[in-house]
């Protein structure tokens, strides 16, 4: 049994090292002039863009909008020692919405003037995503839920004779609610963007829930975008052929999450290292480009390539930025084809798996890693050892890595797990910082 275990597992990492591009191998961590890192009175947990604004959220229920390319920042919400707000998104230029721990829902119908509070329960809102002030779906630890009256009551996503694909799928990867008849989810059998996908999709407005597969493709990314669902990751072609068939990049649109159409747009900006990390600005083709793939002809921008880009960002016209330990900003430049390739693009992982059962100690919202790793390095499965530095609030203000076997790991480590959020720690009914001493344990493979 031990034997076979191994065999499987050798197996998957070669799978991964055959799947991701050379780009990915650790470059050197070097500081780019071109970013600034934003000074805000909250940990920014969030960013998105509606129309030439960027609006971050984070600690203490808090709102911020700039409108000029992220230099400066406005506040539009705020409580002291509030909730954690992770999300925060605009369906369109009036509705925005942001979510996060307590059950916490904040709306706006004034393009983000003013701020509304509604409940959720008391279970943090890990996703979210809302097609207007009425119909919306959240993932909790426990439960995918759905609302058609602006959260005033919440039903569970059932997907009736299909219970068990929530156990065959058991990571919700990505959230879209269309408009008030469609909402969708895909899910995931791990938290890897490389994991095999299968969609929960509605058509009446959550009455009933049908599960969709889309044959031969692995899908990094899943939002709404123009009005329409959008997948996009990568395609198996020509299977039938002598030695089998190889990947390349599709974009696929759908009016009902269930028939789907092959994109014709240019996808060649995406075969360098796939298009990842998609938002309704594009995908990150690279680490250095932004490849807006949703219309017939590709539009791409241009920024600083930088080894602490996450998947975390959003952009307008003229400028990005993106979430890490702070919020980091950059002009944009409009080009006519995509750069070369930069630092590695980041990975997106989804949350834990529905049901999953909060280990003893500090409760963990979004403990969430890349378990694979590309390296010129190293090769082989290294337990770290994590020491991590948690705030009253739940944020991790410093994480130290022992047991790494390259100092670039050991860096991307760190960033990661400073990333990681906690349920408030409470003594006495006080919250309090904490120290928390734990391991993970990485598959490092050498890029093909």
């Amino acid at each position: 049994m031990k034997t076979k275990r191994i065999k499987q597992l050798v197996t998957l990492l070669v799978y991964v090292a055959a799947s991701i591009p050379n780009s990915f191998a650790f470059g050197e961590d070097r500081l780019d002039p071109n970013w600034h890192t934003v000074g805000m009175p909250f940990r920014v947990l969030a960013v998105t863009s509606n129309g030439s604004s960027l609006w971050a959220s984070g600690t203490d229920e808090a709102i911020a909008v700039s409108s000029d390319a992220g230099a400066h920042w406005q506040l539009r919400h705020q409580t002291q020692d509030g909730n954690l707000l992770l999300n925060i998104q605009f369906a369109n230029v009036k509705f925005g919405y942001a979510a996060g721990t307590g059950g916490l829902i904040l709306t706006t119908e004034d393009g983000g003037e003013n701020w509304n509070a509604h409940s959720a329960g008391s279970a943090t809102v890990l996703q979210v995503s809302f097609a207007d002030p009425l119909h919306g779906l959240i993932r909790t630890p426990e439960a995918l839920l759905f609302t058609v009256d602006g959260g005033s009551t919440w039903s569970i996503v059932s997907p009736g004779d299909d219970a068990a694909i929530l156990k065959t799928f058991p990571y919700t990867y990505s959230l879209a609610a269309l408009d008030a008849e469609h909402l969708a989810v895909m899910l995931k059998q791990g938290s890897a963007q490389y994991e095999p996908q299968a969609f929960l999709v509605t058509s009446d407005g959550g009455k009933s829930w049908r599960v969709v597969n889309i044959p031969n493709v692995t899908l990094y990314s899943f939002l709404s975008a123009q009005g329409t669902y959008w997948a996009i990751g990568t395609e198996v072609v020509h299977k039938d052929k002598p030695g089998g068939g190889y990947a390349v990049p599709v974009a696929l649109y759908s009016s009902d999450g269930i028939q789907w159409t092959h994109s014709m747009s240019d996808l060649s900006a995406c075969k360098m290292e796939m298009c990842v990390a998609c938002t309704s600005k594009g995908c990150l083709s690279a680490n250095g480009t932004i490849s807006n793939v949703f219309g017939e002809k590709p539009s791409y921008w241009a920024f600083p390539s930088t080894s602490k880009l996450t998947p975390k960002w959003a952009a307008t016209e003229s400028a990005m930025c993106f979430v890490g330990t702070s919020l980091e900003c950059t002009s944009l430049a409009s080009i006519t084809k995509p750069g070369p390739a930069g630092d590695p693009v980041p990975a997106n992982v989804a949350p834990a798996p529905m049901g999953r059962k909060p280990l003893q100690g500090p409760h963990c919202i979004n403990c969430e890693f890349d378990h694979f790793l590309v390296d010129q390095k190293a090769q082989g499965i290294f337990t770290i050892k994590l020491s991590l530095d948690i705030a009253r609030n739940g944020t991790v203000t410093e994480a130290m890595a022992d047991g790494s076997p390259t100092p670039e790991i050991k860096s991307r480590i760190e960033q990661q797990a400073q990333q990681w959020i906690f349920e408030p720690y409470t003594k006495d009914g006080v919250r309090v910082n904490l120290k928390l001493n734990t391991r993970i344990q990485v598959s490092v493979v050498h890029p093909r």
